[in-house]
């Protein structure tokens, strides 16, 4: 008999359950008993010699919707003549200790290289087996537990705890049944020599045990744990650079990153999107947020001599000249890189491929990754065939269909091959990832991934389920002071209707896949899974974006608020004589020819073939001349103060409506009026709309891993998202330059403890590039910030850079993470001499190339020990380890 207890309080009408499951995890619900609506049981009889139970907690609403308790399904190995009381406490999902209990800490950061065990306490016939979740220890120290009674130590001596898996500590005793409380507190003590070297806070523990049975106690969170905190460095892993490296960063290269981040006394690394993003084989696909497959690595992040020599020496000798000449570039020569890489790949491909039937470990690869390989290999291959991605041109497979491309891809096929080659790719990029995986988990390091909020328009993802996204729509983010017209990324939105049929499995997966190799993870724009910006395929500029979902005016609010009847001055574009010849001087009678059509009081209106932006984009495209005007003309379009919706009967302002020269035209009362609705709509209207969004979506997709997540979270953020992110333990990002509020530059000091503060980001210059690339801005933070006095230095200098550093490091964020260009920005001797260079994104450009490398190679930095040292010294006396 098994009889689970666990006291949590309902709310009227509401019953706990629980969700059982056996060893293959199919999961039964069964209510529990109360009869006051605090404490809960339930008997269990077990009718098998042995089983291990796997259970969670559950309160079912009144209403039919239930809610889970925070964490994994509990485990615990029970027999058939069990005779055993488990005593549980409810885990809340809001506690950021639950951070701790990621694998980046657990299986990373405090990972322990061996297991503890505890000594046998004496045979009784009942025993108490008290369990620890927790994970916030040196390694030369364990947890052990004392209590008042003799089995307990009375208060004197501790009984030390064994911990087979982080972060579970259990230590068993036996004990007097007719002793039915037990007080306790659990201690921390030096492994060697079992000294008791702090206490738990608070007042004792206290349990009641059921009498003539065995029981066992479950806690959560050692009392009084240090909140810690950590630093880490980010590069991309394209950004990499080492002697053997050919000429783009490589997975391999991860591992002198990993020394160098182990000596410098940081414990975490974070990379970009790694997923394979090549669609049109060229430079192109350089951008790391357009991936072709959520779940393929990069082909271009293998190491070629990792897989296996070249058995020809001509060959050996060819690859170390290309790379030798690669490697020199400062820049990275993307389209170069790509085909005499896989030139080189093809050529191993051949020589191994009459041995991959065989190769044991290769065929359990593609076993395991069948629900996704076979699709995204055979797309790659049509892609090659047909010298395109954009599947809906292709004469033959434009439309997915399973058992087709299972077919092509049988060892019959002509395509077998072909096919097989992909695989076999991603066999080794996966196999050289787990490789740095487990190397940094081993120096106590954890990979922090990024999850790209967007899917790439042409994707193999697109192509085998084009019901996910709303393919006639493409996400991007609203203007900000680094890209003033707003985003486009191109890429669809989410059908989340569809989604959520299936539990958000698509996302579960993607997930599931991460957690393959990261320990922490960077969602990219948390804020889509509340809403995304989204713009028509139609149009160009994210000025012309909405929110989805969102929640429009009708024409009946709009006349509540002041605004009656015909309303094509507020949705068509504003345009009149004086307007054109300010943006086209000369050329304004041109434009009026060609784009327009006359319209009421001297006003114009687009010609009905150039409604949209991207009309104008396509007649440039046929017609170059005058291609200077494009830009004008596309901007021209978005001058409208409302959007209408499909159905013509409801609007939403446009975003940054008062800069429009259609709003400054209008009288002032009517401005007052259009900027009540603005305000209503952008800061008040959707947060608890939007709320419930994020709260419906986000928790099953973060209950797929056990990653330690961090949400980017920047930009025009809505009232709800600092909530939910703080009730879903989504660490949050601080940037300085990117402050939350009305500050103009963030207050380090004042940052949260449940967030990652960086000095910089990959979508902006280094501390450097920015400070000497606006004087006026620098000068403002040198005096308003760092509270200088005189002159403002011109150029950045290292302790400049430093005093930045340290005052990121000092702060109470739970992680500083640093990109590598900022710390080496702090030594003379390192640091790169044109720091503009070093900027890996420019935001406003959506073509721009992204190709910056590391200016050192890896072997350099590991041999840089003064400037290491200095960093170490730097985390350590910040309280960082």
């Amino acid at each position: 008999m098994v009889n689970f207890y666990i006291n949590y309080t309902t709310h009227y009408g509401d019953k706990l359950g629980l969700l059982l499951g056996d060893d293959a995890q199919k999961n039964q619900l069964i209510f529990m008993q109360s009869i006051n609506g605090s404490d809960w049981t339930y008997e269990m009889t077990v009718d098998k010699k042995t089983i291990d139970l796997h259970y969670k907690y559950v309160v079912i609403r009144n209403d039919g919707s239930y809610m889970q308790e925070w964490g994994s399904n509990r485990t615990v190995t029970v027999t058939k003549d069990a005779d055993l009381s488990i005593i549980d406490k409810w885990r809340p999902r809001n506690l950021i200790t639950n951070t701790f209990l990621s694998s980046a800490f657990t299986k990373a950061i405090f990972r322990r290289k061996a297991n503890i065990k505890s000594k046998k306490q004496g045979a009784s016939a009942h025993q108490l087996t008290f369990k620890l979740t927790s994970a916030i220890i040196s390694a030369d120290n364990i947890y052990g537990i004392i209590g008042g009674s003799k089995a307990l130590g009375e208060w004197k001596k501790a009984i030390p705890m064994q911990c087979e898996t982080m972060p579970t500590w259990q230590a068993t005793i036996p004990y007097d049944i007719n002793n039915v409380t037990v007080n306790y507190k659990y201690v921390i003590l030096d492994a060697k020599t079992l000294e008791i070297k702090s206490w738990e806070i608070g007042e004792n523990r206290s349990a009641s045990l059921p009498s003539q049975q065995s029981a066992m106690i479950t806690d959560d969170y050692f009392r009084g744990e240090t909140m810690w905190r950590g630093a880490g460095v980010a590069i991309p892993v394209f950004s990499l650079r080492s002697a053997t490296s050919f000429g783009i960063g490589e997975l391999t290269d991860l591992a002198p990153l990993v020394t160098w981040t182990h000596k410098a006394g940081m414990n975490m690394i974070q990379v970009l999107p790694i997923n394979d993003t090549l669609a049109n084989m060229t430079w192109a696909d350089s951008y790391p947020y357009a991936a072709i497959s959520v779940m393929a690595l990069h082909p271009l992040y293998i190491n070629i001599p990792s897989i296996c020599p070249f058995a020809d020496a001509k060959q050996t000798k060819a690859y170390e000249r290309d790379l030798k000449d690669l490697n020199e570039l400062e820049q990275i020569d993307y389209d170069k890189v790509l085909e005499r890489k896989f030139h080189y790949l093809r050529i191993l491909f051949d020589q191994e491929k009459g041995k991959l039937d065989k190769d044991a470990s290769f065929l359990s690869y593609i076993k395991d990754q069948s629900s996704w390989l076979t699709s995204y290999a055979a797309f790659c291959y049509l892609r090659d065939k047909n010298k395109s991605c954009v599947f809906t041109s292709w004469p033959e497979y434009s439309t997915y269909n399973a058992t087709q491309i299972e077919q092509l891809s049988t060892p019959k096929s002509p395509a077998y091959f072909e096919i097989l080659f992909y695989k076999w790719l991603q066999y080794h990029a996966d196999k050289q990832l787990l490789d740095m995986r487990d190397m940094a988990r081993e120096h106590n390091i954890s990979l922090k991934g990024d999850l790209p909020i967007g899917i790439y328009r042409h994707s193999c993802d697109a192509w085998i389920a084009p019901e996910l996204y709303n393919m006639t729509q493409q996400a991007g983010a609203p203007p900000d002071d680094y890209a003033v017209m707003g985003q486009n990324w191109g890429f669809p939105t989410y059908n989340w209707d569809i989604m959520r049929k299936d539990g958000y499995q698509w996302w579960r997966s993607r997930m599931q896949q991460l957690n393959r190799y990261f320990d922490a993870l960077r969602i990219d724009h948390i804020l889509g899974f509340f809403r995304i910006w989204q713009i028509p395929t139609a149009e160009v500029q994210g000025t012309l974006g909405m929110f989805n979902p969102r929640l429009p005016f009708d024409r009946d609010e709009l006349a509540r608020y002041g605004l009656h009847g015909d309303l094509r001055r507020f949705t068509d574009p504003y345009i009149t004589d004086d307007l054109l010849h300010q943006s086209f001087g000369t050329m304004a009678e041109w434009v009026k020819t060609t784009f327009l059509q006359s319209s009421n009081d001297n006003q114009y209106t687009m010609q009905p073939s150039f409604k949209h932006q991207q009309d104008v984009v396509r007649f440039f495209e046929e017609n170059p001349t005058n291609k200077h005007l494009e830009e004008a003309i596309i901007t021209m379009i978005g001058n409208v103060i409302l959007l209408p919706e499909v159905d013509g009967h409801h609007f939403n302002p446009r975003i940054t409506v008062n800069t429009t020269t259609s709003f400054q035209y209008l009288p002032s009362w009517q401005q007052q009026i259009v900027m009540n609705l603005y305000n209503d709509y952008y800061f008040r209207r959707h947060d608890q709309y939007w709320k419930e969004q994020a709260l419906e979506r986000l928790p099953g997709v973060l209950d797929a891993s056990d990653m330690m997540i961090c949400g980017e979270d920047l930009g025009m953020i809505p009232d709800a998202v600092p909530g939910v992110m703080k009730d879903l333990n989504i660490v949050s990002l601080e940037i300085q330059r990117m402050p939350k509020g009305s500050a103009k530059f963030g207050q380090v000091a004042t940052y949260p403890y449940e967030s990652v503060c960086s000095p910089s980001c990959h979508d902006m210059s280094t501390i450097r590039g920015w400070w000497e690339g606006d004087h006026e801005l620098a000068k403002s933070y040198y005096y308003e910030y760092m509270h200088r006095g005189g002159i403002t230095p011109m150029n950045c200098d290292s302790d400049i850079v430093r005093s930045i550093v340290w005052d990121h490091l000092s702060s109470p964020s739970m992680l500083a993470i640093f990109p590598i260009q900022d710390l080496v920005g702090m030594d003379d001797q390192l640091r790169k001499p044109d720091a503009a260079s070093e900027q890996i994104n420019i935001p406003a450009n959506p073509k721009h190339y992204w190709r910056y490398r590391f200016h050192l190679n890896m072997e350099d930095l590991l041999e840089a020990d003064v400037f290491t040292n200095g960093v170490r010294q730097m985390v350590v006396e910040s309280g960082r380890k």
